[in-house]
């Protein structure tokens, strides 16, 4: 019943399109050209594109446009109307020029301040600068100097002069007036004055000027010292006697006495042992040694000149290095003071042996030749194969094996060729037609003829021997039984079919091929005897073939008799290949008369195997190490002849590493300073002064070292930290109250590369040291002097990165620190600009009460109160939320009861005994009901209706009037706990 639809002609709607006359004449504009600037615009245009990179100034852009008449090509203008000539000129933003920006150069680089050994070259120093901004659009090029140098004056040529000095000479009294007023003045004795005497001598020993020295060795070392004369009232003893013998034992105890001399026995200071000892201790020396192991085991080293030859083998000075060596660890001997001695002290020659294996070289070896297989072809060429398999796998580097199959054999193969008329199939004379279907009057009809067919040997007197079925060829066996008809006496005799005619070339089967029988007897009353010949059309590769010459593979390269390696003969032969892939004898080629293109012979190459041939053992090189632990000698050996073919490879140990035995080694140390000593003053200027010890050591960076005597020290020139110069004593300052001074020297830090993103740009790294600077009294500060910097150059250090890391945040504020690659933390490196914040606080702050700053950044109010926002956005006042309480069932009032506001974020102030409190929160903190008030009210009201339908169905039953009890319905009591599932 609804609207019919309209007719198609109402579905179809035309309307007329190119009612605008046809242009034969338009414009044809090219594409826009390369922005160039356009000087007579200025460039306060300039502006910011899309992606932020600065313009400072309008360009222009052109193009053609020309006029083109449709299907002819460009004309006059005037053919084009100009009112539609489109632009050809508009304005474009150009981006900034970009200079090059370079640092300024660096400082030069020291010169060396000390003298300079004869003979050393002239050093250079140099400084450099970095490339910060590479230049764009235009802008200037970058200098081409970035690294600049220049020669150092040339420093003094060292003298190499010292200070001796002698013995302390007898103490000698100082002026009577001057210790008139000090204790014991009459007599001889008091405070003195020792001297020594100083000379100036050469390297060799030689005496010298003393102004050599005093040029070349530093200040003159101390002529006097202080000393003193006992007086009457000093204490006064005998000289010490000798210490007593030691019993050998380590751990012993050797003593020595004196005693007291004339009046010193009856005063009580002198007979103070404390003060006074007149028994001294001293440990006895022990000669106590031990022996430990370090560094690694050295290679396996075989005794010298033993090496075996292998026997039996085809190539000459086939030698190999195997069998039963020794490898070496050193031996360091110490004190029992745990000091590196001597290793002759610990009975040692320096070494522990050990015997080892070095396993001889084990060959690949493979079986005897098999015995060659048959032709693979019965007719036409194929291959003859023989194997070797594998026997045992070469190990230690033994001579390979040749590229061996999947089965570990490796084959030989040469051409073969079969006569196609070696084999042929012989049959016998067809057995009489024996009828199948007899019948009683006449024995004629259809029946069945056998033959016997046989493989036989074909020779030049015929065949001779009967061989296996296989060997000649299956496709073309014949047939071994056939149908026939015996004619019955009125039937037709035929003859026997002759042989097919042959098919003429090529087979494009429009030619076709006959066979013939002949009429031996005619059949009675007019029988039609049947077709005397037969046809059928020639079909390429069924009954009609092409032929073409093939041929096969090249054979593995085959030597003379006798020969292992050198020049052969590959060969391959040629085969003739009928179209359906069957290879036959070449007399069908060859009637054809085709053309043999083919090289059958070629010469070879087999590689002789050469084993690798390896030079002697050099001699045993230098220790690396004048002394200490790590020192090691190494001697190599060098390839004389690589391997060639299956000749043995070379080894990969072409060098050997032995340990040195270990030496002590020993150099002059800086003690301690001592305290700043203040002459006559409590603080202030005064001096400090250290001693210089011989210590042995094991030659590595880190060991400390350990004191020794001197005399092992003896013939080392006093050298500390390279500098020639000996400080003893130096200025110091210790400070006065309220004073500023700087802290010793810090430790050099780490070489720092120039680098740029992480790649040195080879200008050498820096080290660094600072003072810190100590304030007593910040009311001084302007009174201090800055933090001192020392740097110096270096070349063993590496490219860092700096990475910016935080903490989580606590609160509105977290830590923020800069760290380097290697896990350092450092004050510097990472860049400002990309510093995180390290504090989130609002602004303004949240002065209201019961708000906080959330991590936002903005104010928010604490749980049990919710937000009164500003018409600006922001927090006003923070509005108390009222709180519905409902007891738990062990509480003993169960009304409900609206009660204050309570936060919930303070313990509740129940007892444990009289059960918990919880608090439903009907306002979420903008102020709005929560979802799950709306849930509650629903269900509250579904309740109510359900409620009152039992009411109404329980009332409506009046059969027993009954007293209606007055059941107050409780209140309904909810239980939450602050769950958001619930």
């Amino acid at each position: 019943g609804g609207i019919q639809c309209p007719n198609i002609s109402a579905l179809q709607e035309t309307r007329s399109c190119n009612e605008h006359s046809c242009t034969v004449y338009h414009w044809q504009t090219g594409p826009w050209g390369q922005c160039i600037e356009d000087t007579s615009v200025s460039a306060f245009n300039s502006s910011a594109s899309w992606n932020g990179e600065a313009t400072c100034s309008v360009g222009m852009q052109t193009r053609k446009v020309i006029c083109v008449r449709v299907n002819v090509g460009q004309v006059g203008p005037k053919k084009c109307p100009e009112s539609l000539r489109p632009e050809t000129v508009r304005p474009c933003l150009l981006p900034c020029r970009k200079d090059c920006i370079v640092t300024p150069f660096s400082d030069w680089t020291a010169c060396p301040s000390s003298c300079q050994e004869g003979g050393v070259t002239l050093r250079k120093q140099s400084r450099h600068r970095v490339i910060i901004q590479l230049p764009a659009n235009g802008g200037r090029e970058c200098p081409d100097s970035l690294f600049e140098e220049r020669e150092c004056e040339a420093s003094p040529v060292c003298h190499n002069y010292r200070w001796k000095t002698h013995k302390w000479r007898r103490c000698q009294l100082v002026p009577w007036y001057v210790r008139q007023d000090s204790p014991g003045a009459q007599e001889t004795c008091g405070p003195g004055l020792q001297a020594r005497a100083i000379t100036c001598r050469r390297q060799d020993g030689g005496q010298a000027d003393i102004s050599e020295c005093l040029k070349y060795s530093g200040p003159l070392p101390p002529l006097t010292q202080m000393c003193q004369i006992p007086c009457q009232d000093d204490c006064q003893f005998t000289n010490w006697s000798k210490f007593s013998p030691c019993n050998g034992d380590c751990g012993g105890v050797r003593t020595r006495k004196r005693t007291l001399v004339g009046k010193s026995k009856k005063k009580d200071k002198c007979r103070n042992s404390q003060l006074y000892p007149l028994i001294e201790n001293q440990f006895c020396p022990c000669d106590k040694y031990s022996a430990q192991p370090v560094g690694n085991w050295s290679d396996c080293i075989l005794p010298e000149g033993k090496m075996e030859v292998l026997l039996g083998m085809k190539v000459q000075g086939d030698v190999k290095e195997c069998g039963q060596g020794y490898r070496y660890q050193a031996m360091a001997c110490y004190d029992q003071n745990n000091r590196l001695v001597e290793t002759s002290r610990c009975n040692s020659h320096g070494y522990i042996e050990e015997a080892c294996i070095i396993p001889c070289p084990s060959d690949c070896k493979l079986s005897e030749w098999s015995n060659w297989s048959r032709c693979s072809k019965s007719c036409g060429s194929g291959v003859k194969v023989r194997s070797k398999w594998l026997r045992e796998k070469p190990y230690n580097g033994g001579r390979p094996c040749p590229k061996l199959d999947h089965v570990n054999q490796v084959y030989e193969v040469v051409p073969c060729h079969s006569d196609c008329n070696q084999y042929i199939w012989v049959t016998e004379p067809w057995s009489v037609c024996k009828v199948t279907n007899v019948d009683l009057k006449e024995n004629c009809g259809e029946g069945v003829q056998t033959r016997k067919v046989r493989c036989m040997l074909n020779t030049v007197d015929g065949p001779s021997d009967t061989v296996e079925d296989y060997l000649c060829d299956p496709e073309e066996m014949p047939l071994g039984a056939r149908k026939c008809t015996l004619p019955c006496p009125e039937d037709c005799v035929m003859s026997e079919w002759g042989s097919w005619s042959q098919c003429s070339l090529p087979c494009n089967g429009s030619s076709v091929r006959e066979r013939s029988a002949e009429c031996l007897r005619q059949p009675d009353d007019g029988k039609p005897c049947p077709a005397a010949t037969e046809a059928e059309a020639c079909t390429l590769n069924k009954n009609c073939y092409h032929y073409d010459y093939n041929v096969t593979d090249w054979s593995t390269c085959q030597l003379s008799e006798k020969a292992v390696c050198g020049s052969g003969i590959k060969t391959r032969m040629l085969d003739c290949v009928r179209s359906d892939g069957k290879s036959v004898d070449l007399k069908y080629c060859e009637e054809l008369g085709l053309e043999k293109t083919w090289q059958m012979n070629m010469s070879c190459v087999v590689e002789c195997p050469v084993n690798c041939q390896l030079s002697e053992w050099s001699t045993w090189s230098e220790c690396s190490q004048t002394c200490g632990l790590t020192g090691k000698m190494i001697r190599r050996r060098t390839i004389n002849q690589p391997f060639q073919g299956d000749g043995r490879p070379c080894p990969s140990q072409m060098e050997q590493f032995k340990p040195c035995p270990v030496k002590p080694c020993y150099r002059w140390q800086y003690g301690q300073w001592s305290p700043c000593k203040v002459e006559d003053a409590q603080c202030g200027e005064g001096t400090r002064v250290r001693n210089i010890s011989c210590v042995v050591y094991d030659g590595s960076i880190e060991d400390v070292g350990k004191v020794v005597d001197e005399e092992f020290c003896g013939e080392i020139e006093p050298i500390i930290d390279g500098d020639k110069k000996i400080i003893l004593e130096e200025t110091c300052t210790f400070p006065c109250p309220g004073d500023c001074y700087l802290r010793e020297w810090s430790e050099w830090s780490l070489c720092q590369l120039t680098c740029v993103n992480g790649e040195d740009l080879g200008f050498g790294g820096i080290q660094v040291r600072s003072r810190a600077v100590i304030i007593q009294d910040l009311e001084n500060q302007h009174l201090c002097p800055e933090q001192a910097l020392e740097t110096r150059p270096c070349d063993d250090g590496q490219c860092y990165e700096y990475k910016w890391m935080a903490s989580p945040w606590k609160g509105s504020s977290r830590t923020v620190w800069c760290q380097r690659s290697d896990g350092l933390n450092v004050t510097g490196g990472c860049l400002v600009m990309r510093q995180p914040d390290a504090d989130r606080s609002c602004n303004p702050p949240c002065s209201q009460p019961h708000a906080y700053c959330s991590e936002t950044r903005t104010c928010s109010c604490e749980d049990g109160y919710t937000e009164v926002m500003s018409s600006d956005g922001t927090l006003e006042q923070c509005t108390l939320i009222p709180v519905v309480v409902i007891p738990t069932m062990e509480d003993k009032k169960a009304d409900v009861k609206t009660s204050r506001a309570v936060n919930p974020t303070q313990p509740s102030s129940n007892q444990s005994g009289r059960g918990r409190t919880w608090f439903l929160q009907p306002f979420g903190p903008d102020g709005r009901l929560k979802t799950w008030v709306y849930g509650v009210a629903a269900g509250a009201f579904v309740l109510l209706i359900f409620i009152v339908s039992m009411i109404y169905l329980a009332c409506k039953k009046p059969k027993k009037p009954q007293r209606r009890q007055n059941n107050r319905l409780k209140p309904l009591t909810l239980a939450y706990d602050g769950d958001a599932d619930m």
